[in-house]
């Protein structure tokens, strides 16, 4: 008899498998980002469509031919949660699923039993969405410990960065022991709106459900997946006093508008040394592309002492044809 225990195994037991499949770490580890769950979808032969669903997250049939079907209803971390679950039905071989928001509300590690089915496919979607090594690769990125998991700052930094909810987040973090149960009540004590402000420092945003990025020189080469709504503030260590400064008209070129722009220097800075500056962009003209910023004197710009280059995808939450499928039909 299959027990709940052999259901959650079952579900990790795939989701490890399909990222073997499909080379997901060694990918992640090069170029950063988050785990592409539609990607994975597409690349299983399963047909997959984003429309408003009424009263349903998402459902996944196998016959006459495997497809998911998600709703347009929720933002993006949960539309990729759906993903993963629909996909981990697949995996596991169930023949037809219709997922509600209980998906979202549940844990298959503790809480009331459920079905074994929808046990084993949370199981899958935890651990693929979410694979402990991901977490691994971005703490070791941003020089974060277990410590810092007890910070909700940094804890809603790191679930940008794997793509999930913050509270989804505190979750796993718990799930993988790497915080204890009470680091994590006291995690959801803070709501992500109050975490935004506490990074903007004063500023608002036109749409609180936009995000709010905190990159630094640890970012270099990152590859940000957000929204149109979303907020960056960048931290950077700028040698002005020696007439280096960072080049901000790239970052206004790529259609970003500077919301706020200081400077920082600490009293016992000499000339010559390095000051704390904070630049707090709101893409303007921006959905897709890539960002370098060179630090530099404006009169040697040929020989910068520094640069910080991203790539950025800001479309949001999914709608109609994946974006990867309109990408292809596009270029055909």
């Amino acid at each position: 008899m299959t027990t709940r225990r052999d259901a959650i195994l079952q579900g990790a037991k795939h989701a490890a498998r399909i990222h073997r499949d499909l080379g997901t770490m060694k990918s992640i580890q090069s170029a950063g980002g988050r785990v592409d769950v539609f990607g994975a979808i597409l690349s299983n032969d399963i047909s997959l469509l984003f429309r408003p669903l009424d009263k349903l997250l998402g459902l996944f049939i196998r016959k006459p031919l495997p497809g998911v079907l998600i709703t347009t209803k929720r933002e993006l971390s949960v539309q990729r949660f759906t993903g993963a679950h629909e996909l981990g039905h697949f995996a596991l071989g169930h023949l037809e699923s219709y997922d509600d928001e209980a998906i979202i509300a549940r844990s298959p590690i503790s809480g009331p039993a459920y079905n074994l089915d929808e046990v084993a496919a949370d199981a899958f979607a935890t651990g693929f969405l979410m694979p402990d090594w991901l977490f691994k690769i971005h703490a070791a990125r941003q020089g974060w410990n277990k410590q810092s998991m007890s910070d909700p700052l940094s804890v809603y930094q790191m679930s940008l960065r794997v793509g999930a909810s913050y509270s989804a987040t505190c979750y796993v973090l718990e799930q993988y022991k790497i915080i204890s149960s009470n680091a994590r009540a006291k995690l959801l004590e803070y709501q992500p709106k109050a975490i935004k402000q506490q990074f903007l420092s004063g500023l608002s945003l036109n749409d609180w459900h936009g995000d709010v990025w905190a990159l630094t020189d640890r970012d270099q080469g990152s590859v940000i997946e957000g929204g149109p709504n979303d907020a960056f503030v960048l931290r950077l260590k700028e040698k002005s006093t020696a007439g280096y400064l960072w080049n901000i008209e790239q970052l206004k070129d790529a259609g970003f508008a500077i919301v706020r722009d200081e400077r920082a220097q600490p009293e016992s800075t000499a000339v010559g040394g390095w000051v704390d500056r904070t630049l707090t962009a709101q893409p303007h003209d921006a959905e897709s592309g890539s960002v370098s910023l060179s630090h530099e004197r404006p009169w040697q710009p040929k020989s910068p002492i520094g640069e910080l280059s991203f790539e950025y995808e800001l479309y949001g939450k999914e709608k109609g044809l994946p974006r990867i499928e309109r990408r292809k039909l596009a270029a055909a």
